[in-house]
């Protein structure tokens, strides 16, 4: 009997299962064992699939040249088995599913059109961010083109779009990738093959992240009056270029991939990536080794072309080893709060008034209502006809709100232990204000003294600027380290995630109900999804300043200026700010033999990564294996096996002005031993590059689980400067 491959897909609400004897691969191949006969690699790749494939049409899903080397097809197990013998193999990947990680915020990151980052870099003028999602609705006024520069000369992207004209001198390209889709799922291809054709946006998810990283201005956006303001990306002048890889019915790694491929080879700058592999499909429970990570092997073949890659983290925090999309040559992204809250307010009839979270959006009359208190017990077969109800509950909030619904109250004041925040309250769309229950003695003192004359008023649609704490990382926001990489500290920053306004199909119903359906072309979500594409923008702000920078540069010059919080497994190097990222005055740069070198001294481990990112076998990449990267942050871990002292080696390029002197500054790592050598740099030349060590040592072991501080170098002559390495010590272990 031949195998039976189950794939689940969790996106949405839809749940594709494909049974089948056979399954979309992705095969790695060595384009330098292709025989000479064949004029280009798809020619080999097709007759080198057929000589395995003989009771069926061989049919390539995806010949892929950029982001890797190989194709995608259908195979069954033993077609794959006879494929591993012929010339050229590397390896092969499961197209495992992939899920999405679903006007204030440049502001909060500090951005502003009078001085600073976003004029001295024209808004990011002529770079093109490339973002890989559910496509775009461009009729968004997002999406307009004014104060937007000509298209690029070297562009090389395509519209797909019915309407050339729907592309603009903002949105430059748009592209479909939906093979793998109808690969793991043969019955859309005959049934629904239209709607897979076009670019645009029938989720939202891909508008959203687009309009953060790149929007333009909008004047008056809001979500129902909530956020009201001016909206813009962190890059409004920057072009954007759509490819759409991820689809109702599922996201697989084959179209990923093939969207990168197209990515690099149509001229972007900077892709974003608000998707990932999930643990849920990791069906060995042993975690995802890098080289089956489809974003990890082709964003290496996007950073040896000079493009920046920033990609989410993943919403399974806040636990430690939950974060995905940790390849030390990716930036990748948590996400946290911008300072802002959404409100209603309750003001009984004696003008006692509270505030409470809330995301309400329909229209409710600011007007006295007469209150009616309920201390327990049911409310059905009650008529509370346009009254406010008070009353209290903590377990069964939604079928306690279902049954003061049916009454025809007019709202609800609902007394609650649970600590509800604003995206709670999104899910009742009925006017209910939840107060803590800290507040019950004095709502029902009121009530019950008042019980005939006893009035209330609430509001809505109320935004509060300036709330504190923030910025803080949001509780969803994964943590490292990365399971299948832990010798790089991860994430590698903080970017605002928690209900982030952005560009929405207008068509789209974005709330309400069946009979009443509310639509807005500005929508409030959360999650690392939208963390990632801030930082695409400031990325792009970076290299408009400087275009001959590297992805580690900008990476670097992200890292090294921003406003460290907390723990770094959690926050990475903290919060991104832009003060200072385009002149971060030393930068620590890696080139990708740097990496390889990197991976080559973990080569057992590695041996097959290695193989497919460098297209060539061990012997021949790993000739000078290093145990040092050069990458902006530490991380040392002390166990019971790995106690002895650690030491690790780092370079610093200055691209400040010539003639700088720096000196160490050591703070936190409490209970440790640190040894920095030397303790000055002194930078004669521009460009110049100059090394120094961290000594780690713990000589009592680790007092708590997670040890956390900076070792930071500090302009000698005017303190102008302040380069930040966050360095951990850690005694987690990886459960098996």
């Amino acid at each position: 009997m031949g195998m039976t491959v189950v794939i689940i897909l969790v996106f949405s609400f839809f749940v594709a299962i494909v049974t089948a004897e056979t399954s979309p691969y992705i095969i790695h191949m060595d384009l330098s064992a292709k025989p000479l006969p064949f004029s280009d690699h798809r020619s080999w790749f097709s007759t080198t699939l057929t000589s395995v494939i003989t009771n069926r049409k061989p049919k390539i899903i995806y010949a892929y040249t950029d982001s890797v080397h190989g194709f995608s097809a259908v195979l069954t197990n033993s077609e794959l088995q006879r494929l591993k013998h012929k010339p050229g193999y590397v390896s092969f990947t499961k197209d495992l599913p992939v899920k999405l990680h679903t006007t204030f915020s440049p502001k909060f990151i500090a951005l502003n059109s009078t001085s600073g980052t976003w004029p001295v870099s024209n808004y990011g003028a002529g770079i093109v961010i490339g973002i890989i999602d559910t496509g775009i609705w461009p009729d968004s006024p997002s999406f307009h083109d004014d104060g937007v520069g000509s298209v690029p000369s070297k562009w090389k992207g395509a519209c797909e779009f019915n309407s050339s004209s729907l592309c603009n001198k903002k949105l430059i390209g748009a592209k479909v990738f939906n093979k793998g889709l109808f690969a793991n799922n043969p019955d859309l291809r005959e049934t629904k093959i239209g709607q897979y054709s076009s670019p645009y946006d029938t989720i939202g998810h891909g508008t959203h992240v687009a309009a953060i990283a790149a929007g333009n201005h909008v004047k008056n956006a809001s979500y129902f009056s909530y956020a009201q303001g001016t909206a813009s990306g962190i890059a409004p002048h920057a072009h954007l270029a759509i490819y759409k890889a991820a689809w109702e019915e599922g996201i697989y790694s084959s179209d990923v991939i093939a969207a990168i491929d197209q990515a690099i080879r149509d001229g972007v700058h900077v892709i974003s990536l608000s998707l990932g592999l999930s643990f849920e499909d990791d069906d060995d429970n042993d975690g995802f080794g890098l080289e089956n990570d489809p974003i990890a092997v082709a964003s290496f073949a996007a950073i040896q072309k000079g493009v920046f890659v920033v990609t989410s983290g993943g919403n399974d925090g806040p636990y430690y080893w939950s974060l995905i999309n940790g390849a030390p040559w990716i930036m990748t992204v948590g996400a946290g709060t911008i300072g802002r809250q959404f409100q209603g307010t309750l003001t009984f009839g004696n003008r006692v008034s509270f505030s409470f979270p809330s995301l309400f959006p329909g229209e409710f009359p600011s007007v006295q209502f007469p209150v009616t208190y309920i201390e327990s017990g049911s409310v059905e077969n009650k008529t509370l006809a346009n009254r406010i109800v008070v009353c209290n509950e903590n377990i069964n909030i939604g079928s306690k709100l279902h049954q003061i619904r049916s009454t025809g109250a007019a709202a609800v004041v609902l007394i609650t232990d649970k600590l509800l925040e604003e995206q709670d309250t999104i899910k009742f769309q009925f006017p209910v204000a939840f107060i803590g229950s800290k507040h019950r003695e004095t709502i029902e003192s009121y009530a019950s003294s008042n019980k005939n004359n006893a009035t209330a008023k609430l509001e809505f649609r109320k935004t509060v600027i300036g709330t504190k704490p923030a910025p803080e990382v949001g509780t969803y926001s994964s943590r490292g380290p990365f399971t299948s990489f832990p010798q790089i500290l991860k994430p590698d920053i903080l970017a605002p995630g928690t209900l982030i306004l952005s560009a929405w199909p207008s068509v789209e119903q974005i709330t309400g109900t069946r009979a009443l359906p509310l639509f807005s072309g500005f929508n409030l979500l959360t999650g690392t999804s939208m963390a990632a594409p801030h930082v695409a923008g400031v990325a792009a702000l970076i290299k408009q300043v400087h275009p001959n920078w590297s992805p580690s540069a900008i990476k670097s010059a992200i890292m090294t200026t921003a406003l460290t919080l907390d723990n770094p497994l959690a926050v990475g190097a903290g919060h991104v700010s832009t003060n200072k990222v385009l002149n971060p005055g030393l930068i620590y740069d890696t080139t990708p033999q740097d990496f390889i070198n990197f991976l080559c001294h973990e080569a057992k481990q590695s041996r097959k990564l290695i193989n497919i990112i460098t297209r060539s076998n061990i012997s021949d990449a790993c000739k000078k294996p290093s145990p040092y990267l050069n990458y902006p942050s530490i991380i040392a871990y002390f166990t019971s096996d790995q106690s002895s002292p650690k030491i690790f080696k780092r370079t610093l390029t200055n691209v400040g002005e010539a003639k700088r002197s720096y000196i160490v500054r050591v703070r936190g790592l409490k209970g440790l031993n640190v040894v920095v050598e030397p303790k000055k740099l002194m930078f004669s030349e521009k460009n110049e590059k100059l090394s120094y060590t961290v000594r780690l040592e713990s000589p009592r072991g680790l007092q708590e689980n997670v040890v956390y501080g900076l070792v930071s170098w500090v302009d000698e002559d005017e303190a102008e400067f302040e380069v930040s390495c966050s360095v951990v010590a850690t005694s987690l272990v990886q459960e098996s």
